[in-house]
């Protein structure tokens, strides 16, 4: 059996002691350093270094950008209506900011969920680039709903973003469900294009049909299941008869039957 002599004991003690006072030291300067990055996420997800008048403003990104992980090139594609500082702020993104712990796939959906982007995609090239790619809701339409006006695409999704005031020359459609189903007028008229051109807003009656509104005040009533057949015995009748430049207050084409004409009031 080994023997420890009281040399050894002795030379072993000091050692242990120094082991723990490193395991203690170790421990306590992790502990500090995880409560200083505690504090310093806070206060950069705070937006307390977003202050122009704040000592540390502009921190975060100088130290990003001296190990090369600054947003130094920022690349969007595909905006038409709206302003670049608009997708930056959506995305948390900022000119020469921070990159640390940039996730392409959650910014994309928060894009995403905005009104006006229909899609989105992004790529981070390390270390410095970032590369965003959008597709616009395109304006299709006006949807007017009791006092208010919102612009729409064919979809029928509002967007928000956009002033009614500045796409006075679209259609508006006005009743309810007519912002869901004016895709589908406005392709049967694309066929009718001097018609087109005439109508001005379009009323959805009951969320069964639609009464068209002309530039001259004519009114429109077309048959509830068939706009088609009901803009072809409409043209017939503007080809042979000029109806539309007739003293005419509407015209009813409802009943496949008989096309009935109202006068105008005086």
């Amino acid at each position: 059996m080994p023997r420890v002599t009281a040399d050894k004991i002795v030379e072993r003690q000091p050692r242990q002691g120094v082991e723990r006072l490193a395991v203690r030291f170790g421990a306590r300067a992790g502990a500090t350093g995880f409560l200083a990055l505690t504090i310093a996420y806070g206060v950069m997800a705070g937006g307390h270094l977003d202050d122009p008048r704040n000592p540390f403003y502009g921190l975060p990104g100088q130290v990003a950008g001296f190990f090369g992980y600054a947003a130094q090139q920022i690349h969007i594609s595909g905006l038409e209506r709206q302003r670049p500082e608009t997708v930056l702020k959506a995305i948390g993104v900022t000119p020469d900011g921070p990159l640390f712990g940039f996730n392409p796939q959650r910014a994309k959906r928060l894009l995403e969920h905005i009104d006006w982007v229909e899609n989105a995609t992004l790529r981070r090239v390390h270390p410095n680039r970032l590369e965003i790619d959008l597709v616009e809701r395109v304006p299709f339409a006006i949807w007017q709903r009791g006092g208010a006006r919102y612009v729409i695409d064919k979809t029928g999704s509002a967007l928000s973003t956009l002033s009614a005031k500045d796409y006075e020359d679209l259609l508006v459609v006005t009743g309810e469900g007519a912002q869901a189903a004016a895709v589908d007028l406005v392709n049967h008229m694309e066929g009718h294009r001097a018609l087109k051109s005439r109508v001005r807003a379009a009323a959805r009656v009951g969320q069964r049909r639609w009464t068209l509104y002309l530039d001259n005040g004519l009114r429109i009533a077309l048959a509830e299941d068939d706009i088609a057949g009901s803009l072809v015995r409409l043209m017939d009748l503007v080809n042979r008869e000029n109806v539309l430049e007739r003293a005419v207050g509407m015209i009813d084409l409802r009943s496949p039957e008989r096309i009935v004409f109202l006068p105008l009031p005086d």
